[in-house]
């Protein structure tokens, strides 16, 4: 588990939220006729792939209240550290129409979490190899994979230390975890493996989870360290 220097609870207006217009209309016409008191929940189902889900309901002590764009938002206060800078859209072009919440701590195809990569283990290879086009790739995809305990994915968490190359084209994806004591190893290696196959087209994925250079905040992305407060 990554150190997380944040705590207390969050201030409205730290957790910086935004509504498309778009979705400030769906959201408001969803209000309207309502009596006073009720309000949009917003929260994040936690795991690998955390995603967001929203409601109409009341209040309760364990919220945070934000007005944006006068719509009454009802902010889980555990979901704060994955909604900080969020946005929510509403896609009147998906099918069927409906909500979207975006943004640097949640796994999304439309917007990637910004910054560098993390500084590369010494055995990482330089990315300019017969098989960099899929490597980016694979790191792509794996931008949407999580500790389930923390709100950054894998990549810019630094765990991700390198990749090697079968003649047969099967691929090892050489990654660590934040301690050794990470109780969700198995979960994080087989969704790592299904992320990775899918991405880089080979015939074979493996896992390897080495400990050597060990793990530090050092090995984040700056955009990392910035939210966790190490820059």
């Amino acid at each position: 588990m990554a150190p997380n220097r944040a705590s207390g609870t969050a201030a409205p207006e730290s957790i910086r939220l935004r509504l498309t217009p778009e979705a400030r209309a769906a959201l408001a016409q969803a209000l309207a006729g309502h009596s006073d008191g009720l309000g949009v929940r917003l929260w994040v189902e936690r795991g690998m792939r955390p995603h967001a889900q929203m409601m109409l309901d009341r209040p309760s002590v364990r919220d945070i209240p934000v007005t944006v764009d006068g719509v009454p938002l009802l902010v889980d206060e555990a979901s704060v550290a994955f909604l900080r800078d969020a946005e929510v859209r509403y896609r009147a072009d998906a099918s069927p129409p409906g909500f979207e919440v975006v943004g640097p701590f949640l796994p999304s195809r439309l917007a990637p979490p910004p910054g560098a990569a993390a500084p590369p283990a010494p055995d990482a290879g330089s990315g300019d190899g017969p098989h960099a086009a899929a490597e980016a790739k694979v790191r792509d995809a794996l931008r949407n994979v999580y500790d389930p305990e923390i709100p950054m994915n894998i990549v810019d968490l630094g765990l991700l230390y390198g990749f090697s190359w079968a003649d047969d084209g099967a691929l090892t994806v050489r990654m660590t975890m934040t301690s050794p004591g990470c109780p969700a190893v198995e979960e994080l290696v087989q969704e790592v493996e299904r992320t990775a196959r899918g991405a880089s087209g080979a015939p074979a994925v493996k896992v390897d989870i080495v400990w050597e250079p060990p793990w530090g905040p050092e090995r984040m992305t700056d955009f990392a360290r910035r939210q966790f407060g190490y820059a």
